[in-house]
């Protein structure tokens, strides 16, 4: 089983569209009923980030609190995003935070987002939550402001049940349901969503436990799907999942090579569909039809890997996928704070020091991290394959939609990819094959 590092940062979204010229026509919006719980998605959780008090922008979207106990020490606040890009436009609107730092911030993000499904009023499209040291009773407590008053003293403290590493209980017995707003069709809507609190060891983690289920038809064939996006709240625009529904009840889980991520092509009925994501507005899965005239990348097995262009880390030299065409090409995305992803590391070394470089090339993509950090990982573990540092300038993790760490793909020679996220032994035993 492949061992990740979820990103589960409600923050950092975008919604990339790899196919051009398409028509409102050629575009399927399947409305979505939203269910309680993980369903067949495996639980993903968010880490609580106490607020900052700084100059930062983010800093300024956040909001005082009350009712906060007498009795409590070591207390911290912090804010539940539900909806990141509706918080951030409606505070530029309100003038607390300046729309040339949200214009730069969705260029940076390579995303471009219709204003109109947004409420220019402020509205509740977050939580917040309130953890301290309760001095009468002797424990570390949790509140959450479950009716969006942005005042404790109507709420009662609870202690989060402790979860360890890969050892998480699928039940929400915990969650508490929360009070909140979003803007559809043009209204501003009142409706609740659970959240579930937990503890590991001093950090609080969240999530939202609901994801989504909509079907269609091909035929006679009714297609039933199932979404989810890692628990996040409405925060749909990086992280969209689809898959077919388990058709028989001993599935209760889907494997996660099945899952049709944003950006990428699913099969409906002999036709196929990219998946552009949950249309919070509509309240709408968006499918859209792929043409034999598209250009259709993909990170699925069987499409074609999106091409690019970007320097060395190392070197500053341009590398770019026509650079090693002709090659057989692993891609791995990951992170010098990703344990699974450092893990790999020795071995990748063992198998990249015996391949033939004529034929084969391993190219690394970092995410999220500074590049003083890369350097030095790469300087003491003696990393001598090429190297991309994913920047602002150049959101290669954006533009691919990756959303855990490591995430891989091997291509073919003509940039196909073949497999993705191998384990070590399958990535080992491919290439040995390949390398005859």
């Amino acid at each position: 089983m492949k061992k990740s590092c979820s990103v589960l940062f409600g923050l950092w979204l975008i919604a990339s569209h790899l196919v051009l010229g398409q028509s409102p026509a050629d575009v399927l919006n399947l409305p979505i009923t939203v269910r309680k719980g993980y369903g067949p998605f495996g639980v993903g959780f968010s880490r609580f980030t106490p607020d900052e008090h700084d100059d930062s922008n983010w800093s300024k979207l956040k909001l005082p609190v009350k009712g906060i106990p007498a009795t409590w020490t070591n207390v911290q606040k912090g804010m539940g995003r539900l909806n990141t890009w509706q918080l951030i436009y409606q505070n530029t609107q309100a003038g607390k935070v300046p729309r040339t730092w949200y214009e730069g911030y969705l260029q940076n993000r390579q995303l471009s987002l219709d204003e109109t499904r947004f409420s220019r009023q402020p509205i509740k499209c977050y939580v917040y939550l309130l953890k301290g040291f309760d001095q009468k009773r002797g424990k570390w407590v949790v509140m959450v402001d479950t009716n969006n008053n942005l005042d404790f003293s109507d709420e009662t403290p609870f202690e989060p049940e402790p979860i360890k590493p890969g050892v998480i209980s699928e039940g929400i017995d915990d969650a508490h349901l929360v009070t909140y707003q979003t803007f559809q069709k043009g209204k501003i809507i009142t409706s609740q969503i659970p959240i579930v609190v937990k503890r590991m060891g001093d950090d609080l983690f969240f999530n939202f436990p609901q994801y989504a289920e909509t079907s269609l038809k091909q035929g006679a064939e009714q297609i039933d799907l199932v979404i989810s996006n890692g628990f996040l709240g409405l925060n749909f625009a990086e992280i969209t999942t689809i898959a077919r529904k388990p058709r028989w009840f001993w599935q209760t889980k889907i494997d996660p090579s099945l899952f049709i991520e944003i950006g990428d092509i699913i099969t409906i009925g002999g036709r196929r569909y990219r998946n552009k994501g949950v249309n919070t507005y509509l309240n709408t899965l968006e499918l859209a039809a792929v043409t034999t005239q598209s250009n259709v990348y993909s990170l699925k097995p069987g499409e074609y890997f999106l091409p690019f262009v970007a320097p060395e880390f190392s070197t500053g030299r341009s590398i770019s996928l026509t650079s090693v065409k002709g090659k057989w090409v692993y891609i791995d995305f990951w992170g010098t704070w990703c344990k699974p992803c450092v893990e790999m590391i020795p071995t990748l070394k063992k198998l990249y020091q015996g391949l033939d470089k004529s034929r084969f090339e391993f190219i690394g993509i970092a995410g999220n991290q500074s590049p003083e950090q890369l350097r030095r990982f790469i300087k003491k573990n003696e990393l001598t394959w090429p190297q991309i540092l994913s920047t602002d300038n150049k959101q290669l993790i954006a533009q691919y939609h990756i959303n855990s760490y490591p995430t891989s793909v091997l291509l073919d020679p003509s940039g196909k990819i073949i497999a993705k996220d191998l384990s070590l032994e399958s990535l080992s035993a491919k290439l040995k094959e390949l390398n005859r």
